[in-house]
């Protein structure tokens, strides 16, 4: 599992590089006021995305991982076709309500069935645990969406091309990808569970429209009270905490699909167990990206985004929550538990947008932030209360050690590790109830510890 974390927190480092490089020739070529408004469109696609139904790429990684690979086909069949409605959203803003940018909206609309609506191929290798095939083809995907956008750019200076370069090559990508995996399906359809997935899609669906909303309504809000330029600057100061936010949950990502693919009761065991874990590797990151962020914005963004760097370094302080909010999120979903993420989703952003509709207005950049955290402090708290409030498992204890034909004779349940630092016997450690006594490496006690795992000596 280490191994497959590692791969995927360095695809996402990648993805970050590729697109730290694009915003560094975004900043540098375009005015404040261009960059402000490719946002701004760019927030309008995300706006709608729920028409396209991205919420349905839980369930196709929730598909796979138990083996039933054709419902790629169905969801996709239903993603492209509801996302024509999206098409006809940004017509309608476009032609009523932002005639300014009218070409981009007629633009937007042509692409969007494509680059939100059949964008399920990574959710599906991902549910295959085929995390080497994704990894390439998210560093090839990435790559050819930089090298567009920077030479389009770099040519044109001008947001229009620099908007239709970055559409048409991931529609493209979009296309070619689920066009090669459907064809490679061979799997028979189950009505059943196409039905039951398909039922449990459009109720997460239903429920992401506001959480869809709370995502980007602030870069509208925020445009609509000050300017394309101001949204720049907001603009810049959240890129490095968003992606320090999507390294960690693709590195996380083996570790939801392993809970996924096991029974809820030991899922939920595990988390339980590694609640300190997540918010120790999350404080580290925290604490180590504010005090580089000061030094990056001025790096790649230059001086005329300075007043970025106070409103990043706010925004990253919050960082320190996200890996065990991921985990539990992915627990929640991937495990059923419908009705209180229902309960949870609606009441968290519903809340977000109020406060962007209360706060923006008055305090601008400030009140985007103060939302923001606000809302990641109370979902992360319910959570975590709802969580701990879970019953117990009522499995019998599980013992960690190493020689194994030493405590045969106790007839016990057991975890045998090495001293090999990997994925398998880090969850060991953490699942087992009680470590027996012997000489294990640092790392292992270290893991132990933290997770709760006591030490005993046999009789």
């Amino acid at each position: 599992m280490i191994k497959k974390s590692l791969l995927m927190s360095l695809n996402t480092i990648i993805g970050m590089i590729f697109g730290i490089g694009t915003q560094y020739f975004l900043a540098r070529y375009l005015t404040q006021g261009q960059y402000g408004e490719f946002q701004l469109m760019l927030s309008w696609m995300t706006l709608l995305g729920f028409f396209a139904l991205n919420s349905f790429n839980t369930i196709v990684t929730k598909s796979a991982a138990q083996k039933y690979e054709y419902y790629f086909k169905t969801a996709n069949k239903i993603c492209f076709s509801l996302s024509i409605l999206g098409s006809l959203g940004l017509l309608i803003i476009g032609f009523f309500f932002e005639t300014n940018y009218l070409t981009m909206f007629i633009l937007m609309a042509i692409f969007f069935p494509f680059y939100s609506g059949i964008n399920l191929s990574n959710d599906y290798l991902i549910g295959l645990s085929k995390f080497e095939k994704y990894f390439w083809i998210n560093v090839i995907t990435q790559f050819l969406s930089a090298t567009t956008q920077i030479i389009a750019v770099v040519i044109f200076k001008n947001t229009l091309i620099l908007l239709v370069t970055l559409l048409a090559t991931i529609s493209i990508i979009n296309f070619t990808l689920t066009t090669y995996f459907y064809r490679k399906i061979e799997q028979k359809r189950d009505k059943n569970k196409d039905k039951e997935n398909t039922k449990y899609g459009i109720r997460l669906a239903l429920l992401s429209i506001v959480g869809s909303i709370s995502s980007r309504i602030q870069y509208i809000i925020l445009a609509a009270m000050t300017s394309p330029a101001t949204l720049a600057i907001y603009a810049v100061a959240q890129i490095l905490p968003t992606k320090i936010r999507n390294i960690f949950k693709g590195s996380l990502n083996p570790f939801s699909i392993f809970l996924a693919s096991n029974k809820k009761e030991k899922s939920i065991k595990i988390v339980k167990k590694s609640i300190i874990l997540l918010l120790l590797f999350g404080l580290i990151v925290a604490g180590i990206s504010i005090l580089l962020l000061p030094i990056a914005i001025n790096l790649i963004f230059g001086q005329k985004y300075l007043d970025s760097i106070y409103y990043s370094i706010a925004l990253t302080a919050i960082i320190f929550i996200v890996p065990l909010n991921s985990v539990l999120g992915s627990l929640i979903i991937y495990h059923g538990y419908k009705k209180f993420y229902t309960k949870v989703s609606l009441i968290a952003s519903g809340l977000q947008i109020i406060l962007f509709i209360l706060l923006i207005p008055i305090f601008h950049i400030w009140g985007i932030i103060m939302a923001v955290i606000l809302h990641q402090i109370i979902v992360t708290t319910i959570n975590t209360i709802w969580f701990i409030k879970l019953p117990k498992s009522k499995d019998a204890n599980i013992y960690l050690c190493k020689n194994e034909n030493e405590i045969n004779k106790h007839k016990m349940q057991i975890n045998k590790i090495t001293n090999k630092i990997n994925g398998e016997n880090i969850i060991k450690i953490i699942e087992s109830d009680y470590l027996i006594k012997d000489t294990y490496p640092l790392w292992v006690r270290i893991i132990a510890f933290l997770s709760f795992t006591k030490s005993i000596y046999l009789p």
